[in-house]
């Protein structure tokens, strides 16, 4: 239960895979105003510097995340889409789908911690295109697209299943 003084944000997750409009708003917590500072990540405050390997990248604000070379292509899917179109001069004619890495999930979260969010963002993560490129595809295209996602979704942003009226 949330107390009356505790400081909330809304949050949008599909409810149905295929149907980006089934989506469910719920209310969840925030942290304690006064431990806001330490979680920002905006990039006001100093960047750590890479302590790790050459192979490390560091978000500014944010922890280290290895780059890695997966084996194999079951982390990602390439989608060949039925209406290509034009973006900055060129044209784009498939889209690449991609899990997310654990470092990530976490920067998403945090990021997100300051407002209310959709699913579209953590999709713009896996495709690594902008929200409004993603909403503005051909709905066989968005379909397709949020398909993918979805089934790429990690379970710590899946929705969880409406209990069942008997």
């Amino acid at each position: 239960m949330v107390s009356n003084d505790q400081q909330t944000m809304q949050i949008e997750t599909v409810q149905e895979k295929g149907n980006p409009l089934a989506a469910k708003v719920e209310e969840i917590p925030l942290p304690p105003v006064d431990q806001w500072e330490a979680l920002d990540n905006s990039g006001r405050k100093p960047a750590a510097a890479p302590t790790a390997h050459q192979d490390t990248v560091v978000a500014e604000g944010s922890e280290p995340i290895a780059e890695l070379q997966f084996l194999g292509s079951t982390h990602m899917k390439e989608l060949t889409l039925q209406h290509p179109f034009m973006r900055d001069g060129v044209t784009v004619s498939t889209i690449t789908v991609r899990r997310l890495r654990i470092g990530d999930i976490d920067r998403f979260i945090k990021r997100a911690r300051t407002g209310s969010f959709s699913t579209f963002e953590i999709y713009a993560e896996m495709t690594r295109l902008p929200v409004d490129v993603l909403r503005g595809l051909i709905d066989e295209d968005g379909d397709a697209v949020t398909d993918a996602c979805y089934d790429f979704l990690p379970r710590s942003l899946r929705p969880e299943p409406e209990p069942q009226e008997s």
